[in-house]
């Protein structure tokens, strides 16, 4: 049968393919003939229509009239599309031949661009677009910059064009401003095409990026558990409990090294720590390097992640709450603290000034010897807890101490001028202005550091210490019972 049909193929396909008859050949010969004269004589056209007028009015019928101009109307369509489908092909031919580079090194080429460059690349010719859609160009998807008109259709044919090559993405919209959050239009549908083909695509993915989408926790980590080559993962603006997410990262990502969650902006529960099982999963991520955790998380969550977490180099923390650094004792001598180079706790809300002391005061005797960076910053001072009305402070003379002790290490420490303290510190800090403690040097290398501090600032540290130590565990263990 199959010999049958190669010797007498479809009929009605070759009379298709081979307009040989008398009636094609004439029809070709006429049309030819007045698109020749159309295009010795631009006016022949406009004789057309008139001649086209003057037989509709000779006609006396109006059901002929219609049938005539409804052929027209087709006639015009047919030669229009023709016209256009043929223009694109001969400027395919035309850029095929006159593009001086071959197709390979035009792929290499567009697969460097970003991807709104790339689209609209494809869109000026059937060259660039054959060229274009090579699944090698979508190996970096990045659409940050055209979040708001990409749909969750775009970013699954892109991830699906791009199959096993695959490498990082990057979609949302890049907040613009601290206080308000810009939220993208897409979901957690768009990356669906990661588990397809039992999770090939999911598979090679190394970067992942997502900032403002309107996805779920659980959505999310069955996305996230198939991404078991994902070394960098950074996730702001997303409202969904990232302890969810840590024990997914933690159980399937073996590779991660960088890991940023920023749900700052959302009030959310610190979940159970039971849910979490930190000393047994965060051994399973040897090389994670790098960790921001911009969210409620608690001072035994923190703990534990940053004494299992030996590789650990840069831990960022601005913004958190929930924590009031007690995660920062005995650590100097073990733990993470033996690789960390970057400390950021800026504008941690509940960080107490007593915690911020010890450490500073560990950096003085030797240890955190890796310690290269820290910002200790805060735009409302260090808490105090003493009492209702949640007195600040800033620990300057700590601070003056480390500058003098490790000139190798760059500690910012950012705090609001004296004035913006409560009553209670301003007034006790202006009565001790006379009971300076440090010398006329301390007081440059500390005002170099510290805005407005001066021996004033002294006073408030002091003042600080003295109530930091007669408040007692108590005090500490009743605040982290009513935060939480």
């Amino acid at each position: 049968m199959k010999m049958a049909s190669l010797r007498n193929p479809n009929p009605k396909r070759r009379r298709c393919l081979s307009p040989t008859s008398d009636a094609s050949l004439q029809m070709d010969r006429s049309l030819q003939s007045t698109l020749a004269m159309a295009t010795a004589d631009p006016s022949i056209a406009t004789s057309i229509g008139l001649s086209l007028e003057r037989i509709l009015d000779s006609i006396p019928l109006q059901s002929d009239k219609d049938s005539l101009l409804h052929g027209a109307v087709n006639l015009a369509s047919s030669l229009m599309e023709a016209a256009v489908r043929s223009a694109r092909r001969f400027a395919t031919s035309h850029n095929s031949s006159v593009w001086p580079l071959p197709n390979d090194l035009t792929i290499n080429v567009f697969s460097r661009l970003d991807t709104l460059s790339l689209c609209f690349a494809a869109a000026t010719c059937m060259l660039f677009r054959r060229c274009a859609s090579d699944p090698s160009c979508y190996a970096n998807i990045d659409l940050t910059s055209c979040a708001d008109t990409v749909t969750d259709p775009v970013v699954s044919t892109m991830i699906q064009r791009a199959g096993k090559h695959l490498l990082s993405i990057k979609l949302g919209s890049l907040p613009q401003n601290e206080n308000k959050l810009e939220h993208s239009s897409l979901t957690v549908s768009c990356l669906a095409a990661l588990k397809f083909d039992g999770g090939v695509t999911g598979l090679l993915l190394q970067k992942l990026h997502l900032y403002n989408l309107k996805v779920g926790s659980n959505s999310l980590c069955s996305i996230l558990s198939t991404c078991k080559s994902l070394s960098e993962l950074e996730i702001v603006g997303i409202n969904c409990w990232f302890v969810h997410i840590l024990r997914t990262i933690f159980e399937h990502c073996r590779s991660i090294e960088h890991i940023c969650l920023d749900t700052s902006h959302f009030y959310m529960p610190i979940g159970f720590l039971a849910e979490l099982s930190v000393d047994e999963l965060i051994k399973n991520c040897p090389l994670l390097s790098s960790l921001a955790l911009r969210c409620r998380i608690g001072d035994d969550l923190l703990s534990a992640i940053v004494k299992e977490a030996r590789g650990l180099k840069s831990l960022d923390l601005s913004g958190s709450s929930s924590f009031s650094g007690i995660f920062l004792r005995d650590l100097g001598n073990g733990g993470s603290a033996n690789s960390l180079e970057t400390l950021i706790l800026r504008d941690c809300m509940h960080l107490r000034a007593k915690e911020v002391s010890s450490f500073l005061s560990a950096i003085c005797y030797g240890d955190w010897k890796s310690l290269r960076s820290v910002d200790i910053s805060n735009k409302k001072g260090l808490m105090v807890p003493r009492g209702p009305s949640g007195l600040r402070t800033r620990c300057a003379m700590e601070v003056s101490q480390v500058l003098r002790e490790r000139p190798d290490m760059q500690l910012i420490a950012d705090y609001p001028p004296i004035r913006c303290f409560d009553s209670d510190c301003s007034d006790f800090a202006s009565s001790s202005s006379s009971d300076s403690g440090l010398s006329s040097s301390d007081d440059e290398t500390s005002s170099s550091s510290l805005p407005g501090s001066d021996n004033e600032t002294n006073a408030s540290s002091d003042d600080e210490t003295n109530s930091s130590s007669d408040d007692g565990t108590n005090s500490l263990s009743d605040y982290e019972t009513s935060s939480s």
